[in-house]
């Protein structure tokens, strides 16, 4: 049996200082990996994580929404050594009919949703060619599959993020870089939990087969499993986590 042991890799995962994107970075390093995590924050505390051993942990500001911060990043990424993992988590999202909407809501979602991951795995992914070793997951979401009233701009961020998923999938599999989508349906999140009331997460949870939302760690858990030796084929899927929501 094949364990899925990341001790000695390191992994990039972007948007890591909350919600899915932490509960990403506290998995992988529970599996030994040394996580390189971004946030939008000049400065952030790592200090409530967890290491051990030769493990490290740090903290990089990176903001797909100014220019500036971007260009700084990626001109420092050689500094970062081997990247073995990538997880594009970071992700905004402006809830607005397409009549309502303003043409900066779109450049602004587009340039974190997808631009930011294009950007980032095209850097990555040329270190990742010369190491010919390499797993990048993309957290798409449940609107790449379906979609409702108010998420136009959003939905037409995260079906390109698929369809870069794809795309990359065939381009660097000869080097042995596997690149895959995840889906997460309605999570649990504190983000979600301050944006709805009680009653809003019943309604919710009403609608999903399973009858509740999803633990970030449930999402988490695919990443790792996406991210380690143990996925040795699968690459350029899109893996929906949504409890069944889509196919009601």
């Amino acid at each position: 049996m094949i364990e899925n042991n990341l001790e000695g890799q390191i992994a990039l995962v972007t948007g890591g200082t909350r919600g899915i994107g932490k509960n990403i970075v506290e998995n992988l390093l529970k599996s030994g990996a040394s996580v390189i995590m971004t946030g939008t924050s000049p400065h952030y505390d790592v200090s409530g994580f967890k290491i051990s051993g030769d493990q490290k942990l740090s903290y990089k500001q990176l903001d797909f929404s100014k220019s500036d911060s971007v260009n700084s990043f990626l001109q420092d990424l050689p500094e970062l050594g081997k990247i073995h993992i990538l997880v594009n988590n970071a992700g905004i999202n402006r809830v607005a009919a397409n009549i309502d909407s303003a043409t900066t809501d779109y450049s602004a979602i587009l340039d974190v949703n997808l631009k930011g991951p294009y950007l980032l795995t095209r850097e990555v992914s040329r270190m990742m060619i010369k190491q010919k070793y390499g797993r990048v997951v993309n957290i798409s979401s449940i609107w790449s599959v379906v979609s409702r009233s108010g998420r136009s701009i959003y939905s037409t961020s995260k079906w390109g993020l698929v369809g870069l998923t794809k795309s990359l999938a065939v381009e660097l599999a000869p080097y042995n870089i596997l690149v895959n989508a995840i889906s997460p349906g309605f999570t649990m999140t504190e983000l979600t939990q301050n944006t709805n009331s009680a009653e809003e997460l019943v309604h919710i949870a009403a609608a999903i087969p399973l009858q509740r939302l999803a633990k970030p760690i449930e999402i988490a858990n695919w990443v790792g499993l996406l991210a380690g030796p143990i996925n040795s084929y699968i690459t350029g899927q899109n893996i929906v986590i949504d409890g069944g929501y889509s196919n009601v």
